[in-house]
């Protein structure tokens, strides 16, 4: 059953909510009542919608994976630099359940592992072209991806006291492309 656009409404600006108050501290430091007075709304619609705060984390957890994904046959590394670079606060989001937990929420923000595969194939080649296709294996490669991207925006401030070049983020974009048209192969 679908919701009303009303019911809809209310469960957007509730996980809008939690996301925005997560990004900046741990889950379990958040009440279901500063939740819903951040949404505007009665707190007791987290527990008719959610069920329990923790419904609520878990959908969450579920909108921050839905944001990153997109169609496999659309997926690059290119992609995760944009999503992060418009809604900063999900890497925030992402770590602070990485520290905090809840843990197992974590794997509602992840792809399908029906799709890791096909998101993994582009990487075997370029491994086999480095001379490392038997040594290391490309979902390695792609947590890694991922963890670097997470991570210049995450770290940031400590990235700064590395002497970046002003350029930095445009270094990145055109470092991002190239892998991205590696990856691709030839067409």
């Amino acid at each position: 059953m679908t919701d009303s656009p009303r019911v809809a409404k209310t469960k957007a600006a509730l996980v809008s909510a939690l996301l925005e108050l997560w990004a900046e501290r741990p889950v379990a430091d958040i009440s279901v009542r500063e939740i819903a007075r951040v949404a505007g709304v009665n707190h007791g619609l987290v527990h008719r919608h959610f069920g329990s705060k923790d419904g609520l984390v878990r959908e969450a957890a579920r909108v921050v994976g839905e944001r990153f994904q997109t169609p496999v046959s659309e997926a690059s590394l290119s992609h995760v630099v944009a999503q992060v670079e418009r809604a900063p606060e999900l890497a925030r989001v992402i770590a602070r359940c990485c520290l905090d937990g809840p843990h197992d929420a974590l794997s509602l923000a992840v792809p399908p592992a029906e799709d890791l595969e096909e998101l993994v194939a582009p990487i075997r080649p370029l491994l086999a072209a480095l001379g490392l296709g038997d040594d290391v294996d490309p979902h390695v490669v792609n947590a890694l991806s991922i963890a670097a991207v997470l991570g210049w925006h995450l770290y940031r401030p400590l990235l700064e006291g590395l002497a970046l070049p002003e350029d930095a983020d445009a270094q990145l974009a055109r470092f991002v492309e190239r892998v991205d048209a590696l990856a691709r192969g030839p067409r």
